[in-house]
């Protein structure tokens, strides 16, 4: 009985008492809006920096390849920090798109290297012709399906975007792990607080599982439909 009685103070302590539901579900808001955030900024900069990576000219290819790699190699704390500090000038009004656009240098660091990589194979099934003139159709044909044949890295890649986005309270961003980590630190039930973080963020990864999974099959229907 005293277990289930220490189990129910800890869920009206964490999850109840000082508005701390009212507290979690702004944390909740806050992290959707830093991911969605990273995912817009790195899906656009992503692909601007792959179609420099697959152009034919090697100075402008090297750019892009560089600024690949510095994207992906710096740690998304210090990029947050430059942006937060030494760009904006802090302010809080400012930390939730900051953090997103900080996390999205990193995503589309990486989704460029996905993008490139799918391209180069897609420009090896195809006559010297047609790559030839792929420049000139990137962002209409070539990315949408680079992207299509890409849907297992892209997925992966969301996800750690996801986990990213809890590294926001480094700039005073009120997300759902600095929110749940004030709410451990205030009833003194640290365990409880990370537990239950840690479920909410694996609903979150189990949303985007589904999400890719509905994308997969919508592909599929197309393709059927098309044959």
């Amino acid at each position: 009985m005293r277990f289930i009685t220490n189990i129910f103070n800890a869920i009206s302590n964490n999850l109840i008492s000082g508005g701390a539901y009212y507290q979690i579900a702004k944390g909740v808001l806050v992290t959707a809006a830093v991911t969605v955030t990273a995912w817009i900024f790195a899906a656009l900069l992503g692909c601007a920096i792959s179609y420099l990576m697959c152009f034919e000219k090697k100075i402008v290819s090297s750019i892009g390849r560089g600024l690949c790699f510095v994207f992906r190699s710096v740690p998304v704390i210090l990029i947050m920090w430059l942006f937060y500090y030494c760009i904006f000038g802090g302010g809080s009004g400012k930390a939730v798109i900051v953090a997103g656009i900080a996390i999205g240098f990193w995503g589309g660091g990486h989704l460029s290297e996905i993008v490139e990589r799918t391209v180069n194979k897609m420009r090896e099934e195809v006559s010297e012709t047609i790559a030839a003139r792929m420049e000139r159709v990137y962002f209409s044909a070539v990315v949408p399906q680079a992207l299509e044949n890409s849907l297992w890295d892209i997925k992966r890649l969301a996800v750690h975007i996801l986990q990213w986005s809890a590294v926001s309270g480094y700039i005073a961003v009120n997300d759902l792990t600095e929110v749940m980590y004030g709410i451990g630190h205030r009833t003194m039930y640290p365990f409880f607080s990370i537990f239950f973080a840690a479920i909410l963020y694996l609903i979150a990864t189990l949303l985007i599982e589904w999400l890719f999974k509905f994308l997969e099959k919508l592909i599929k229907k197309e393709e059927e439909s098309e044959e």
